[in-house]
């Protein structure tokens, strides 16, 4: 149950606001030890339950370790000279205890909090029980001996609530402690009741949630296991590269272009010529297709060195037709109506002329769909507008001058009508197109599971999308009765879905109202929110904290440790050792997911990088045309 040959002191507990208490534990200096214990190692302490028949061990999990040499204590004002030499005897006295202290000088201090559970131990069982784990029902006791419970003992109160046998699970990674002890979270409460990714630039978020990803579709392979649906708002565009194995392996697996500006044009000219009787123009077209969508794809650097490896494999997924379109077919008005939502800055006097002319053009030309010849009208007649208005006829002795304001914001309506029927030029094939009832389709079908990564050159038109499928699904959902299977729509960037202030942007609006809807009602119909983001200050406090799982790396600032504290109540000895972390590494807490309740454990994560890589270096030849494209 324990780890052989070290063993420690509870010195000291003092109550803590955040966990309750505070305990400093110390060690004998070793530098073996040293390497042994780290964050999140398991220690076990006899408390005030135990009692002849049995010992009762609380349970303590390590949240700081410092090294401590006595000569120099904390202070290392004084006369330089002294203190210099003391320091000079410390560096000798860390390298001479390898593997047995001889100093009372040194010791390893470590600081700990409750895990609330405690290990009963009986004196004498007679059956062969081994010893037994239950809530936590006295405090451990000062000037108590320490241990660190070993491998065995410490994966079974990682995940002491799940049944690795029958609960539906995925291994989300492992301690960073000891790589041999296995992390587990339940993929029912994982998703529905929500789960949010948060660290600072670097520290991995699309890795961890393309692994987080890859395992939750990975789950349905055993037997009586359901299907999972993920949706990826993908803002970036950084996981086809990083989930391409997935969306090549499943039968819908799928990636939605907003519009035909999203993918670059040799992909539209392929499916558009696919029919065509010369298989030579084909396979050209293909190869260029190919490269073209590879080249456009954002890479980590891990697979940007690979970047031409990853030709075979896009080049199937081109071919299973799995690359779709979503066009938008909006009126004038629809138009109008958008481009006044983003309408800026004081327009002083001739605001109320601006609006006229507006409604005007709405009234004559409204119901009309966009098209070159009706966005090039309809810009003449606002620049005739603008160039007239200087002239007031009803009154020539005082000129009107229009504004700058209103200028800019008048082009906006002119932007919007041209990359509306720049889009309607665009002739996408009806066997790569989807709507939105179809995607709801997919993600109703409780036969397999899905990956729809949803990409668009313009955030506002993702945003839209996001709130329009996002309420789709909802109102299916809720109108049919159906919970299954599970959906997670993931939000990446998603500060950008759900801010703090959504008030001068209406697509930010109308995803954030979406999303809250998800978050505070889906999880009755099956349907969760993922969230990943580094911007926490500017994310909605109420969207904060509605997931139950959080994964936490590296918070530099303040505000975002305090946000993430007050909505989960990890204390500033938890975040601490986060600064510490490695890239793969992370702080995992969870109400419902874990198998402890509230604790924050820091695990490490599989490298999605190397999955892709592993995948790519398995691919076989997918015949000759495929293959053409990576010559």
């Amino acid at each position: 149950m324990f780890v052989s040959d070290l063993s420690g002191i509870l010195m000291k507990v003092e109550e803590n606001e955040t966990t309750r208490y505070r305990y400093e534990l110390w060690f004998d200096y070793t530098r073996q030890a040293m390497n042994t214990l780290a964050e999140g190692a398991m220690l076990v302490v006899p408390n005030f339950a135990s009692d002849p028949t049995q010992t009762c061990y609380s349970i303590l999990e390590v949240t700081g370790i410092l090294p401590m040499h006595y000569a120099l204590g904390t202070d290392i004002g004084g006369y330089p000279g002294f203190i210099t030499e003391a320091a000079r005897n410390a560096g000798q006295d860390w390298v001479t205890q390898e593997a047995q202290s001889t100093e009372d000088t040194t010791k390893i201090r470590c600081v700990a909090i409750p895990t609330n559970l405690e290990i009963i131990e009986a004196a004498f069982s007679p059956n062969g029980k081994g010893p037994t784990i239950q809530e936590e029902s006295n405090l451990p006791m000062v000037g108590h001996e320490v241990r660190l419970l070993n491998t065995q003992m410490t994966e079974q109160v990682a995940n002491l609530s799940l049944d690795l046998e029958t609960d539906h699970l995925i291994q989300i990674g492992s301690l960073v402690r000891d790589p041999e002890v296995r992390v587990f979270v339940r993929v029912e409460e994982l998703i529905k009741v929500h789960f949010g990714i948060f660290g600072f630039t670097g520290a991995g978020k699309s890795n961890l949630l393309s692994t987080l990803v890859r395992q939750l579709l990975s789950a349905d392979g055993s037997p009586g296991q359901p299907p999972v649906k993920i949706v990826i708002f993908d803002l970036m565009s950084e996981y086809t590269g990083l989930l391409l194995d997935q969306l090549e392996d499943l039968n819908s697996g799928f990636i939605v272009n907003i519009g035909a500006q999203t993918t670059p044009e040799s992909v539209i000219t392929y499916y558009s010529e696919r029919s065509h009787s010369d298989k030579e123009i084909n396979r050209q077209n293909l190869k260029k297709a190919t490269i073209d969508f590879v080249n456009s794809t954002v890479l980590p650097k891990a697979l940007k060195r690979r970047q031409a490896d990853l030709h075979r494999p896009a080049a199937k997924f081109l071919m299973d037709e799995k690359m779709r379109f979503w066009q938008q077919r909006s009126t004038v008005k629809d138009a109008i109506a958008t481009a006044k939502d983003q309408f800026k800055g004081n327009m002083g006097a001739c605001e109320r002329d601006v609006y006229g002319c507006l409604k005007d053009l709405t009234r004559r030309h409204g119901s009309k769909n966009i098209d070159s010849a009706i966005a090039e009208a309809i810009e003449a007649e606002i620049a005739a507008f603008v160039d007239d208005y200087d002239d007031d006829l009803d009154n020539k002795k005082a000129k009107k001058k229009i504004t700058s304001t209103a200028r800019k914001n008048l082009d906006v309506v002119v932007d919007i009508l041209s990359r509306q029927a720049q889009q309607s030029q665009v002739k996408v094939p009806g066997n790569v197109t989807v709507s939105i009832p179809q995607i709801v389709e997919w993600l109703n079908d409780s036969t397999q599971s899905s990956l729809v990564i949803i990409q668009s050159h313009n955030p506002d038109d993702l945003r839209d999308f996001a709130a329009t499928l996002s309420n789709a699904i909802y109102e299916s959902r809720r109108r049919s009765g159906n919970i299954t299977p599970l959906v997670s729509f993931i939000f990446d960037e998603a500060d950008e879905f759900i801010p703090g202030n959504a008030s001068s942007n209406d697509s930010k609006k109308r995803s954030k109202a979406a999303v809250m809807t998800l978050a505070r009602r889906g999880r009755k119909f099956g349907l969760g929110i993922g969230i990943s983001t580094q911007r926490i200050a500017n994310l909605d406090v109420n969207t904060l904290a509605q997931p139950h799982t959080y994964f936490v790396s590296k918070l530099p600032r303040e505000y975002d440790r305090r946000a993430i504290a007050e909505a989960f109540g990890i204390s500033e000895d938890m975040f601490r050792q986060t600064f510490r972390f490695k890239k793969g590494d992370w702080l995992l807490a969870s109400y419902d997911a874990t198998g402890l309740e509230a604790l924050p454990i820091p695990i490490h994560a599989e490298d999605a990088n190397k999955a892709i890589l592993d995948f790519v270096d398995g691919q076989t030849t997918l015949g000759t045309m495929a293959h053409s494209t990576t010559r």
